[in-house]
């Protein structure tokens, strides 16, 4: 039996830009799992997760042609992604807009279903007290592999910042672990 192989990110960037409605669809196929998976892991209620993957769908549409660099795709499409949250919770009038600094974790209250199923089972003990912001993180380099400047550009944070999360949060993790399981 054969696998069929993922169609190079590149060459559905370059096809869509021409119009091509197949490599638009295939585009959505590949992306709007990470896209959700995203959203869900900044604590976006479900319902609300899905509005917001449609419009940064939508948008990709509209900014196909500003899109540059194919390796940076990802981040710029997660980026569409978490800008349109913001926005969609500043029209509700749920976040500040005075211009102070927030804390993405601040900004939702509900748990989607699969947070709760997540936070009800035995994984959540190891992950319990970590902020959205540092769930993204890990979600984004360990199991999406992408690079510390991908990750920043996509939460608005530098690099160094990134990777002093991380970092610090790596050690966090193994803290816990060792206490829960022993020196590692």
């Amino acid at each position: 039996m054969l696998k069929r192989n993922k169609p190079d990110c590149a060459d559905l960037i370059a096809k869509a830009k021409l119009g091509n409605s197949d490599a638009f669809a295939d585009i959505i196929k590949q992306y709007y799992g990470l896209v959700m998976h995203y959203l869900l892991g900044m604590g976006v209620k479900h319902s609300d997760a899905e509005d917001v993957a449609q419009e940064a769908f939508i948008t990709l549409f509209r900014k196909i042609d500003q899109v540059t660099n194919p390796a940076t795709f990802t981040a710029w499409l997660l980026r569409i992604s978490r800008n349109l949250f913001i926005d969609k919770l500043r029209k509700e009038k749920k976040i500040d807009v005075s211009g102070n600094q927030f804390e993405l974790e601040l900004l939702t209250s509900n748990l989607s279903p699969e947070s709760e199923v997540v936070s009800n089972s035995e994984v959540s003990d190891i992950f319990a007290g970590l902020k959205s912001r540092e769930r993204v993180i890990l979600e984004l380099r360990v199991f999406q592999n992408m690079s510390f400047a991908e990750i920043g550009e996509v939460q608005g944070m530098t690099e160094g910042n990134v990777r002093l999360v991380f970092h610090r949060l790596i050690s966090k993790l193994r803290d816990r672990l060792a206490k829960e399981f022993g020196r590692l």
